[in-house]
């Protein structure tokens, strides 16, 4: 293959070892069998074939063995209120190692009862630790099983089904972290100890005859597999890959629904080993049965379905799960344990607030004593919980978001929004997510913030796998950045350091809201939410806060410098200008190149009063410099206007000690904000603080 020096691609085959060693004529390839899977002519080697050398050695099943493991054991002293959940070493090890100090009031709740097989819903408020919660009893019970033999194909043992890709792959890492080796040192120095070995060796096989056999190095021994594996299936990345995965054996599968049921189509293994699952978890569990959502959920939950029951299963499912009489016989264990998680488990909040719902003539009223629709009704019937009485644990706060979390609000007109939001982001430098409900609005926004030398990054449903993970992995490393999503980043992502999350567009439901907000203040640290409401969005704030059991003047009003945000307007509309003028000309390349690839796919000539003459190709070639060169004119402006600072009304542009605000003390306490002169540095919502106790103090007078 040229430059690939001849590797199209490399594929593990189990059983089989593959080492180099260096010779005169360069490195050669060789292999070590097992005995399991050795063919009975292992002896002959490939190099008499034209191959590289296998080489089976005096012992073949030496390098498929586990090596005997120390037992872990961990001082339980130093976790004393982890204590009663008794967990495994490894475990309490890794939680030790991280910092988890005490179980956060839905993981204390939940792991007991996970501990005694019962089925448990679970309703918390975000960044309360759910993972975990639902993570480590798993975890627990696996790690306390005999370890899988290394040569035979372990099979599903725990499924995870979660809404988005992006949170089934934090799942699934942080399941990962959870059996990571406890001594990490130790491992490291053990591997330069073998490169070190491996170097010397290199340089004396330099010698003649049998020096050079003495110094072959000897071939490193096989990791062993791990005692738990855990894997993420996904939309959006290799189906082969993730097939050759599944093939491979996985104790723990992280999946979304639609991949999964694609992979199931194909797979009869896994669709028995998904009907014989000893834990299911439904993360986010609200999202996932919500109406007109996930149809592959319902084939993937009939699976799961007892076969005594009176429902049976439909002939096209039975036809993947078993391929004779004698599987049909009931052979489902009834040992199945369901966790379901969430931070919202009411229908009320699931409505869509921007409909207007008016009752029908024929349609009954509901009394005042009625209780609200609830999620639960629709998992009893969804779900087949193997215990009579599911524990549902309520931990969901006052109003339905974290008490941590402060909140606000701006009232502008819709067409203000963009340089309120240029404001808030210049005011209060962080990592801000900022939420839109339509990709259109993404895509217009990210080249105005780019213009404005913002740092921003988009994420939703149409860029490719890839690109969304590339953009999460920016924002998280880079501190003021900003994220333009949509909902898909609403729920479960758990983004550290997450300063502000911004509506920029009202959410249609009360508890997208509630997981939008989510994103910030989690794990009981700060965290600050802006709603941006546009005069056609008060009725839907209104009903919002009435789903959540609140009023609309709850939420303060972020308190604004209006000097600085007449000079941010100028900037903007020069912005605007610039990005219409750039659309404009690649909204009309793309039409004109779109006709002539589809004109010559369908191999068709174009009209002739379509196909410009010598004339009107000069007119549009001056048009096309007349607009490029206004276009590079505002960019230069706009330049200019970026590089002139900000000052506040009353600050002096010459000395700091005059004017009506002097700025020296400021200055002198390191207080001043760096972009905007005149202002002091504060975090979002401080000045909600002070609004308030005016308000207070201005009652008392």
């Amino acid at each position: 293959m040229g430059g690939d020096d001849g590797i199209l691609e490399l594929e593990e085959v189990e059983g089989v070892e593959v080492f180099y060693e260096t010779t005169d004529g360069g490195k050669v390839a060789k292999f070590r069998v097992s005995e399991v899977d050795k063919p009975e002519s292992s002896s002959r080697t490939l190099s008499e074939a034209g191959g590289a050398q296998v080489d089976t050695g005096d012992d073949p099943q030496e390098i498929l063995e586990t090596p005997p493991q120390e037992t872990l054991t961990f001082d339980s002293t130093l976790l004393p209120e982890w204590v009663p959940q008794s967990l495994h070493p490894q475990l309490m090890n890794v939680l030790h190692r991280k910092g988890f100090i005490t179980p956060t009031p839905i993981q204390a709740a939940a792991i007991p009862l996970a501990s005694k097989g019962r089925d448990v819903i679970g309703v918390a408020q975000t960044g309360s630790g759910k993972t975990l919660a639902y993570g480590l009893p798993i975890l627990h019970y696996l790690l306390t099983q005999p370890r899988p033999h290394p040569t035979k194909r372990r099979p599903v043992r725990a499924l995870i089904l979660a809404p988005t890709r992006e949170l089934a792959l934090q799942v699934s890492s942080h399941l990962n972290e959870c059996l990571n080796p406890i001594d990490k040192d130790l491992e490291q120095s053990h591997t330069k100890e073998v490169s070190i070995e491996t170097k010397k060796g290199k340089g004396k096989s330099k010698g003649k005859g049998k020096e050079k056999e003495d110094a072959t190095p000897n071939p490193p021994t096989k990791k062993p597999p791990p005692h738990v594996s855990v894997a993420a299936i996904v939309g959006g990345m290799s189906s082969q890959k993730q097939r050759r995965i599944l093939d491979r054996g996985v104790d723990v599968l992280v999946a979304t629904p639609g991949r999964l049921w694609d992979i199931m189509e194909d797979d009869d293994n896994l669709a028995r080993e998904i009907k014989n699952l000893r834990f299911l978890v439904l993360d986010e569990a609200d999202r996932m049965i919500e109406a007109g959502h996930f149809a592959e959920l319902e084939n993937i939950l009939r699976l799961t379905l007892r076969e005594n029951q009176d429902d049976e299963i439909p002939t096209e499912y039975n036809a993947m799960i078993v391929e004779n009489s004698e599987e049909q016989k009931p052979d489902v264990s009834d040992g199945l344990q369901t966790f379901v998680l969430s931070a919202t488990l009411s229908k009320d909040l699931q409505r869509n607030l921007k409909k207007r719902s008016r009752p029908k003539p024929n349609k009954k009223r509901k009394n005042k004593d009625d209780k609200p629709a609830s999620t639960l009704d629709d998992l009893l019937l969804r779900l087949d919980f193997r215990d009579p009485e599911p524990e549902i644990i309520d931990l969901s706060p006052q109003g339905k978001v974290v008490s941590t979390l402060q909140e606000a609000k701006i009232e502008c007109l819709t067409n203000d929004k963009d340089v309120y939001l240029y404001y808030f982001l210049l005011r209060h430098p962080g990592r801000s997510l900022v939420f839109l409900s339509a990709i259109d609005g993404i895509r217009r926004l990210m080249p105005l913030l780019e213009l404005l030398d913002v740092k921003a990054f988009p994420l939703h449903s149409q860029l490719e796998q890839r690109q969304r993970l590339k953009n999460l992995d920016r924002f998280k490393s880079i501190p003021n950045a900003v994220l333009l999503a949509t909902d898909i980043a609403a729920r479960g992502l758990d983004i550290p350091a997450v300063d502000h999350v911004i509506h920029f567009q009202i959410p249609r439901t009360a508890d997208t809201y509630i997981h939008r907000s989510g994103r910030t203040a989690r794990a009981m640290n700060k965290g600050f939410s802006m709603l941006m409401v546009g005069p056609d969005e008060r009725r839907v704030v209104r009903a919002l806060m009435g789903s959540i059991s609140r009023d609309e003047n709850d939420i303060p009003e972020l308190s604004i410098e209006l000097s600085m945000l007449d000079k941010l307007k100028a900037r903007v509309q020069l912005a605007r200008q610039i990005e219409q003028s750039q659309h404009k000309v690649k909204k009309a390349n793309h039409e004109k190149n779109w006709m002539k690839e589809t004109a010559e796919a369908l191999g068709v000539d174009l009209d002739s009063d379509y196909m410009s003459d010598s004339d009107s190709e000069n007119q549009t070639t001056r048009q096309r410099k007349t607009s490029e060169a206004k276009t590079h004119a505002l960019k230069a402006q706009l330049k200019e206007m970026l590089a002139q600072p900000l000052v506040a009304r009353g600050v002096s542009a010459k000395y700091i000690t005059s004017g009506s605000r002097p700025i020296v003390d400021d200055l002198l306490a390191g207080e001043l904000h760096e972009t905007l002169l005149g202002l002091k540095k504060a975090e979002a919502g401080s000045d909600l603080v002070l609004k308030k106790a005016q308000e207070v103090q201005d009652k008392g007078s």
